[in-house]
């Protein structure tokens, strides 16, 4: 299950929380306050519309679905672990600074970190300063990688 917090400005200029959750990845996205459901979300055509639930205003829904598109479908973790689905089992942020890969039982990480640090700083346009920490599937092995790009002009 998939949970983020999405805070937002309303028309009357006060703060809200809602959350945005996924139960699996074939599920609409949930948008709930407070634990109550007000509407079902999904992408269609590169557009995000409400499927389901009250009318709510349209700047809501797109802020709502840029902001999971952004903190899900192009988060980091996501777009490695997409990368290398063979390889890797899991990758997790931890922090704003810090993300945990966590590899497959038959990958011999001495030949996957030379393959990996080579390739993985050419997933990413956006501007990202972030340590990832890569373990064999039973923390024996690890490495670290210090992942800084910026932003190109």
């Amino acid at each position: 299950m998939i949970e983020l917090n999405y805070r937002f400005k309303d028309v009357y200029g006060h703060y809200r929380t809602l959350q945005l959750s996924q139960i699996a990845p074939e599920d609409l996205w949930c948008l709930n306050e407070e634990g109550v459901l007000l509407a079902r979300l999904s992408k269609i055509h590169d557009s995000w519309k409400q499927l389901s639930g009250e009318l709510l205003p349209k700047e809501l829904i797109r802020g709502a679905g840029a902001y999971i598109q952004q903190n899900y479908y192009d988060s980091i973790p996501l777009q490695i672990k997409d990368r290398w689905p063979g390889i890797i089992s899991s990758a997790e942020k931890k922090s704003d600074s810090e993300i945990t890969i966590i590899c497959k039982p038959q990958v011999n990480l001495f030949t996957f970190r030379s393959i990996f640090c080579k390739h993985v700083p050419r997933l990413f346009n956006q501007e990202i300063n972030v340590e990832l920490k890569v373990y064999s599937y039973n923390y024996a092995q690890d490495f670290s990688l210090k992942l800084d790009i910026k932003t190109k002009r």
